[in-house]
């Protein structure tokens, strides 16, 4: 968690490194600290290579149309909440 003044440096570092996206900025009621959060949307164009092909097998393999993906509170991969075509 972030000073208010963290913050500020937070957003200004942000700005200054040329960051596209969103950056949220989070602070729970009644609390002296803030997160911020950074939001980005990375092309498959924009991967590395070997990144791309990964994840080209990875959203195939699951039919992912869209999805969200989740590390779990140690940094590791946990799981993904995937939206796909339901024909029955």
């Amino acid at each position: 968690m972030k000073t208010r003044e963290q913050i500020h440096d937070t957003v200004d570092k942000w700005w200054e490194a040329g960051n596209v996206g969103n950056l949220i900025i989070y602070r729970a009621p009644n609390s002296a600290y803030a997160e911020a959060i950074i939001e980005k949307v990375v092309k498959v164009r924009e991967m590395e290579p070997t990144t791309a092909a990964a994840f080209g097998m990875f959203m195939d393999d699951l039919e992912i149309e869209r999805g969200e993906v989740v590390r779990d509170k140690d940094g590791n991969p946990d799981r993904v909440k995937l939206t796909r075509r339901f024909d029955a």
